[in-house]
């Protein structure tokens, strides 16, 4: 792995992988629902969407027809913070793929009636997800918990904001946003760092132009009063989905470690914690999981399951006792290197693909800064101490950071069975 910063701000990273002749590439802007005004809510996602629409030179058909032929598969995908566009391609259609794309990113042709039509492809969108009981859970409970700052509005916006941009809204977002010292190109495959600088040379030149000489802002960690909340969303089911959501502030990635594998112990597979009492003795879920994750320098703990409306109270109150005991110290040395195991796994299986490696080089890079190794991390997994194990469980119980959502026919006072 090989990475280099140019003058104008911009950052490659290329992993040379030459077991099978697959390229994979990644555009990161360091861009995303956070960066944007009220007015705005939503632009960062409706930019990604009109990336693959018509361009000065080709047609949207043309260019949908151009890849397909190529063999080459294209997508995007927008979040709080970051915005990624991606393609994977063989080998020797790699430059026409890139030129393609380079077409795509530089040279949108934003017509209103396009826009017009996309607006009615991403209200469909918008609808699509008030309907989906998991993604309405987790956009409420982030609301909840996040609410008066950046964090807590949807990624998609707000009907009335789709409804009102227009091309110039599209242009000062991209304008500001999508500029050298914000991007990250990852790339991983059958290519060299020099054969990818000589493409990016001739198809991506404006963005070694300029000077950027400061340093990389990571976004801050938002502040969170502490505070518990119980979220309801009323749907005709005869099932509630649940959806807790706790903040556990700023950690480092050798303090989240402990996380990570407590949350594997508690909710990651069929034997674990979660699975073995929730499903197997009780049989009050068919299904649940618990995981960590980080939204900017925020890092956050969550757990979903669904249960019939009647069982809402006495599945939280099996989660809370679960977590209660866990930091009383009831965990195991054997539950430990085995979430270990699985940690370990699921990391190098990731990096059996070249777009497995794209991705988390670049994430890594424009949101740390910095690429750990993979060895580096295997060493931190398997120094994790079973007593960190239960630190980490005795805050996490404690925490007053966090919500509890449902959507369903459960009545609001049933969540609070989850109340510490």
């Amino acid at each position: 792995m090989k990475i280099k910063k140019y003058p104008s701000g911009l950052r490659l990273v290329v992993n040379e992988k030459k077991d099978i002749d697959i390229v994979s590439f990644r555009i990161f802007i360091n861009a995303g629902s956070a960066n944007e005004s009220e007015n705005e809510y939503g632009i960062a996602h409706f930019l990604e969407h009109m990336f693959f629409k018509s361009t000065k030179k080709y047609s949207y058909q043309q260019l949908s027809t151009f890849f397909d032929e190529l063999g080459t598969q294209k997508n995007a995908y927008t979040g709080v913070y970051k915005t990624c566009y991606y393609f994977k391609a063989l080998g020797n259609v790699f430059e026409k793929s890139l030129e393609l794309f380079a077409e795509m990113f530089f040279n949108n042709h934003y017509n209103e009636k396009e826009i017009a039509k996309e607006k009615n492809v991403i209200l469909e969108e918008y609808q699509m997800g008030n309907d989906d009981t998991e993604k309405k859970c987790i956009t409420n409970a982030y609301k909840a918990l996040y609410n008066g700052t950046n964090l807590e509005h949807d990624v998609i916006g707000t009907k009335k904001t789709i409804k009102g941009f227009d091309s110039q809204d599209l242009l000062n977002f991209k304008n500001k946003w999508y500029v050298p010292k914000n991007m990250v190109i990852s790339v991983s495959g059958n290519v060299t760092l020099k054969q990818v600088e000589k493409l990016l040379n001739k198809y991506f030149s404006s963005l070694f132009k300029g000077e950027y000489n400061g340093n990389y802002n990571l976004p801050p960690c938002v502040k969170v009063t502490p505070k518990t909340h119980f979220v309801s969303s009323f749907k005709d089911n005869e099932q509630s989905t649940i959806y807790i959501l706790t903040d556990l502030g700023e950690k480092t990635n050798r303090q989240m470690y402990g996380f990570d594998l407590l949350f594997a112990i508690l909710g990651f597979g069929m034997s674990s914690k979660f699975y073995n009492i929730l499903r197997g003795e009780k049989a009050l879920v068919y299904h649940v999981e618990a995981d960590t994750s980080s939204v900017g320098k925020n890092n956050v703990a969550e757990i979903m399951f669904a249960t019939s409306n009647e069982n809402v109270c006495q599945a939280l109150s099996q989660v809370l006792q679960i977590l209660k005991d866990c930091s009383n110290g009831k965990v195991s040395n054997e539950e430990l290197e085995k979430s270990k195991n699985k940690y370990i796994a699921g990391m190098v299986y990731s990096n059996e693909t070249n777009g497995g490696i794209s991705m988390r080089n670049g994430a890594d890079l424009i949101s740390d800064n910095k690429i750990e190794s993979a060895k580096q991390i295997v060493a931190d997994i398997r120094s994790v101490t079973l007593q960190e194990i239960i630190n980490c469980a005795k805050e996490f119980y404690s925490q007053q950071n966090y919500v509890v959502s449902s959507v369903g026919k459960c009545k609001l006072t049933d969540l609070k069975c989850y109340k510490h």
